[in-house]
């Protein structure tokens, strides 16, 4: 089994799309040499400093872009880049830019009760890309995870002091690797950075599926550290 851990935040366009690459380089890949993955979501904010209610994104998004029209000529990008990953992104459906502290809490939630935060990361982030629904609501993050399976009393949970230990954690890593965008994948000792090409993502992983550990001795067909 090779660990994939991947560095994104829920309201990061290019984790979207970074995301279905890395699956369908995942599939690709598994389907060539037998090997199995698993992908990790690890936590990263953004924006850390945004209200708890977040903020209207079109005034969220001038300021930081210097105009409206700056931040919309940004999102065709995106529009174009996640076409060929089957990612559909409506901006005009999203009306605010929210706090994801709780969204990276559900998704703590998911792998702690189901191994299942990759897949709640996926799930929030077409959520609020392809559904324009306001990941930073608590409502909005209950409903979603009981959608998930996760039961009928997930805001209740939310508010576990664990949960927000455990998205900490994931933050005070990224500070340590020097992490200041995402997304970022990590795979064995290797950090690749942005939402790297389908193509370029199945050669790293074929080679890694394929190469001995770090400082394993080959001989007679067999390898052992």
């Amino acid at each position: 089994m090779v660990i994939l851990d991947v560095f994104s935040d829920l309201i990061c366009p290019w984790c979207y799309i970074g995301g279905r690459r890395l699956e369908k380089a995942v599939g690709i890949v598994q389907e060539r040499t037998g090997q199995e993955f698993r992908i990790r979501h690890h936590a990263f904010e953004l924006n850390p400093a945004m209200p708890a209610a977040g903020m209207d994104r079109r005034a969220y998004r001038s300021g930081k872009f210097g105009s409206w029209e700056r931040s919309r000529q940004l999102d065709a990008g995106t529009v174009l880049a996640g076409r060929d990953e089957g990612v559909v992104f409506d901006y005009e459906a999203i009306a605010r830019t929210p706090n994801t502290r709780a969204g990276h809490r559900l998704v703590a939630l998911a792998e702690r009760e189901a191994q299942q935060g990759w897949e709640m990361a996926d799930r929030l982030l077409v959520a609020y890309f392809s559904e324009g629904q306001d990941v930073g609501d608590v409502a909005v993050l209950a409903r979603i995870g009981k959608e998930m399976g996760l039961g009928d009393n997930v805001a209740e949970h939310l508010a576990a002091p664990a949960l927000d230990a455990a998205v900490a954690e994931d933050e005070q890593l990224a500070e340590y690797l020097g992490l200041r965008g995402v997304p970022l994948l990590v795979v064995g000792d290797k950090a690749i950075n942005g939402a790297v090409p389908t193509e370029a993502l199945v050669e790293i992983l074929e080679r890694h599926a394929t190469e001995p550990p770090a400082g394993a001795t080959c001989e007679d067909g067999a390898c052992s550290l």
